[in-house]
């Protein structure tokens, strides 16, 4: 079983203390994934996030202008990344899929679960979902960082 330190040592953990980590372990779901295998899909309804242990992960993405079932990857998750946090905060379908580069073991937290936080141990909650929107925000300036470098490279032209 991985460790409330373990968890402590990662962004979305950061700063929770020992009291709250131990009252939030009981509530985190243990999973394992084969190499290979989707954890979750794009356009799916999804109640959780999920904290990679073990393993890596590559981030799927449809392209809109293809045929549904080709997918550009767009991220490489590793040990202490999380994914499925988006639909946690905004309660839309899954953005991506996820699928295993190799045996994953995660642990998973659902929107139930942090509403239970909520509840108990509101200063707890605060802290993870500040955590959460650091993420978010690391992610958001990536993808700018992408979409400036995308914008400014040279087009070919289509015309001969």
């Amino acid at each position: 079983m991985t460790t409330a330190r373990f968890l402590q040592e990662q962004p979305l953990f950061g700063g929770v203390d020992d009291q709250a980590m131990a009252a939030i372990m009981p509530l985190m779901r243990e999973l394992t994934f084969a190499a290979g295998e989707v954890i979750v899909s794009e356009g799916e309804e999804g109640d959780s996030l999920f904290v990679i242990c073990s393993g890596s992960v590559e981030v799927l993405k449809a392209d809109p202008e293809q045929d549904a079932q080709v997918a550009q990857r767009i991220a490489v998750l590793h040990v202490g990344d999380v994914f499925g946090e988006m639909e946690l905060l905004d309660t839309q379908h899954r953005s991506a899929t996820v699928r295993a580069l190799e045996p994953v073991a995660a642990l998973g937290l659902s929107n139930g679960d942090l509403f239970r936080i909520y509840e108990s141990d509101l200063p707890t909650f605060a802290l993870i979902v500040m955590n959460l929107a650091r993420e978010l925000s690391r992610r958001l300036r990536s993808i700018d960082d992408l979409a400036v470098h995308y914008m400014s490279a040279p087009r070919r032209s289509t015309v001969q």
